[in-house]
């Protein structure tokens, strides 16, 4: 028997196919003393061996079409045979109905199961190799995962798991138990689905292993942002162990246990971040000034990872920020060119350079005489003992179209002003395009240039 590709002229909803998923587990590992553990927030390998956990591999089934799933989790030094999975849940699984028409797998596992199809030929079942755009299987890989990370959810009464055979057994009783649960609404395929006789199977023993592990097993590692502080926890629902990012409440009666890393408790991130959004420079271009990458820099504004002491100092001031030492808090410190790319960091930008809309004045400068800019508005403000800064908003966006309905606090509308200023700020703003570094140097020597004329502006409004 030959492995085909993904293309199919039956109906789908007459052929029972089923679409087999082997992987590392990304949310359930073992720990010598714990046992069964969780992991929420999924981390690589090395990240958690640090705590002492050990990686599973994760053997899952899955109805498309329907939230019918069947996982069995197993030791990574002690793999189970494909055939001898397909075996245990085509006997026991009752959801699954037997053995399918067809079984579809990655290519990363048809390749390493060579002998897989020769030995489902017995029971007549094809297999099909998913292609990279299959979204319907990459649905599968993912809610596998997610469940196994759910599978210790008892049934009222019942022991938690702490072993692999009591996780594995509450697993195959869930599965079992949700599909004879009647549905109080069901699509046209779960209703087929759960009227199909269980069909027999002709599998060989599979006692022996019958596919090569390999790297692509743990391919969902490329991505996960770096290390960060976790805490071993128990529930108190299910008597489960969790590795969770967060601190829980605290329990004297409990489990809890704290392996710290290094974490940030500033608001650097969270100030940063809408300046960051709306500077005039790629976050890419913004990274390379200060060190980093763009990834990192993005884990860092969304709380996943930290940026080193350098880093950290270099960021702040490419934005003109610094620490306040009685409120350690950071704010701003120099003017700064910004564009309004959409309306949400554009706002939370002009809120915290305004100081919450304690502005000094807050127009747009339009020339006194001739023709404005036919690609941006300028936006120009100044908080009460800051410098002007400028928001550019280009003409026809999305943010254009909010200027008049309150987007920016205490903006008090068009003001025109000298063609040679006006053509002086839109040189300005150019300047602050080229580099990060650019912007606040150009935003500097723009007041500079015309001090008598921002006061001017103050006076009049």
């Amino acid at each position: 028997m030959t492995i085909v590709n993904d293309h199919d002229g039956h109906d789908p909803v007459s052929v029972r196919e089923h679409h087999l998923v082997v992987a590392t587990a990304k949310h359930v590992f073992m720990h010598q003393e714990y046992g069964v553990v969780f992991v929420r927030e999924a981390a690589s390998r090395e990240d958690l061996a640090a705590y002492d956990l050990t990686p599973l591999l994760l053997y899952g089934l899955s109805v498309p079409g329907t939230s019918l799933r069947w996982v069995m989790l197993a030791p990574v030094d002690k793999p189970a045979s494909i055939v001898g999975v397909l075996r245990e849940a085509w006997t026991r699984a009752d959801g699954l109905r037997g053995c399918p028409d067809v079984l579809k797998v990655s290519r990363r596992l048809a390749a390493s199961a060579m002998a897989l199809p020769e030995a489902l030929a017995a029971s007549d079942v094809r297999l099909v190799v998913a292609d990279g755009s299959d979204k319907a299987f990459s649905a599968s890989v993912r809610r596998c995962q997610e469940d196994a990370m759910w599978a210790n959810l008892p049934r009222r009464g019942a022991a938690p798991s702490t072993t692999l055979d009591q996780l594995n057994r509450c697993a195959r009783d869930r599965h079992n138990h949700s599909f004879q649960t009647p549905l109080s609404r069901a699509n046209t395929r779960m209703e087929w689905w759960r009227s199909l006789p269980h069909r027999a199977i002709d599998l060989p023993p599979g006692d022996e292993i019958d596919w090569r592990l390999g790297a692509w097993l743990h391919a969902w590692e490329k991505g996960l942002a770096p290390a960060r502080r976790r805490h071993f926890h128990k529930d108190t629902f299910d008597g489960a162990v969790w590795l969770l990012t967060t601190p829980p409440i605290p329990d004297n009666e409990e489990l809890q246990e704290t392996i710290f890393a290094d974490h940030e408790t500033d608001d650097l991130p969270d100030v940063a971040r809408p300046l960051v959004r709306c500077w005039p420079t790629s976050s890419g271009e913004l990274s390379r000034c200060i060190g980093s990458t763009a990834r990192s820099l993005e884990w860092f504004l969304d709380r996943k990872a930290a940026l080193d002491h350098q880093q950290r100092n270099r960021l702040c001031e490419l934005l003109g920020l610094k620490l306040d030492p009685d409120f350690q808090t950071y704010e701003t410190c120099a003017p700064c060119v910004l564009i309004a790319r959409t309306s949400t960091a554009a706002k939370e930008a002009y809120e915290f350079l305004s100081h919450g809309g304690d502005l000094v004045f807050s127009i747009e400068a339009l020339p006194a005489s001739g023709l404005p800019d036919p690609s941006w508005r300028y936006l120009v403000f100044q908080a009460y003992g800051g410098a002007p800064n400028i928001m550019l908003v280009a003409r026809g966006s999305g943010v254009d179209s909010k200027l008049s309905q309150g987007l920016f606090i205490n903006f008090q509308g068009a003001k025109p002003i000298r063609l040679a200023l006006y053509r002086d700020i839109v040189r300005t703003c150019a300047k602050a395009c080229r580099d990060s570094r650019s912007n606040i140097r150009a935003m500097k020597e723009l007041n500079n240039r015309h001090v008598s004329f921002f006061a001017d502006i103050a006076s009049e409004i």
